[in-house]
């Protein structure tokens, strides 16, 4: 079961060069990436939307929508931002670039958030983990430079 769950992970972290290139592109057509990315999360939204009563055909639970923390509201705000600076960025820096730092961000803020046990179980940083962060942070300086 591990391993469905790592291929979707792959199969997900690929699809976002296509998304970046995409949104780019929307943005040349549209006036600007923030529009492109307003598009794509209203786009997003109806998919999503339709999925969601596909998937519980058609009974939505609001019941608890009242004890959810402030903060557990912000990950559409976070995704927005992720959405609009990708867009921004990637017709200057290209497909390769572009991700070669957005993973590195994503490893750097896991090593954090793992260790502190934010948001997920905690895993302490080990020179292993270490390791691989400045390994990935040299890859993508030699992405980027080379």
């Amino acid at each position: 079961m591990a391993i469905a769950f790592l291929v979707l992970a792959i199969a997900a972290g690929g699809a976002l060069p296509f998304q970046a290139g995409i949104n780019a592109r929307l943005a040349t057509f549209v006036g600007g990436s923030i529009r492109a990315s307003a598009i794509s999360f209203a786009v997003g939204t109806v998919v999503l939307v339709l999925l969601a009563l596909i998937a519980t055909r058609g009974v939505v639970s609001t019941g608890r929508l009242g004890s959810v923390p402030w903060w557990g509201w912000l990950g559409g705000a976070v995704g927005a931002g992720y959405v609009a600076s990708a867009v921004a960025a990637a017709p200057r820096l290209g497909a390769l670039n572009l991700f070669a730092a957005v993973i590195f961000g994503q490893i750097l803020c896991s090593v954090v958030l793992d260790h502190y046990g934010v948001l997920y179980k905690e895993h302490s940083l080990s020179a292993g983990r270490l390791a691989g962060v400045v390994l990935l942070g040299a890859g993508v300086a030699l992405v980027r430079f080379y």
